[in-house]
C-alpha cells in the first residue's frame, strides 16, 4: 500500500518540479489508481499455499485503512 501511494507522489512530483511541496487528498490518489489501466495485488494465501489476486476496490479499501491509522498517530 506504501509502494502505491510512493508511485502517486512520485508522478506528482514528475507533473509539478517547481514545486517544493505537494500535497493530495485521498480522492486525488483514488481517482489515480482508477486511471490506471491493469492494477491487481496478488496476497498470498498460506493455508491455499497460492496467490489470490485483488481488484483496486480492495487496494482503496487498505489505502484508506492505513491512511486513517497514519493520520490518528
Amino acid at each position: 500500500m506504501y509502494g502505491i501511494c510512493k508511485i502517486y507522489e512520485e508522478h506528482l512530483k514528475r507533473h509539478n518540479p517547481d514545486c517544493p511541496s505537494i500535497t493530495y487528498d485521498i480522492s486525488q490518489l483514488f481517482d489515480f489508481i482508477d486511471q490506471l489501466m491493469d492494477l491487481s495485488c496478488l496476497v498470498f494465501q498460506k493455508n491455499l499455499g497460492m496467490y489470490i489476486p485483488h481488484n483496486k476496490d480492495w487496494l482503496k479499501e487498505k489505502i484508506y485503512i492505513m491512511l486513517r491509522k497514519q493520520a490518528g498517530k
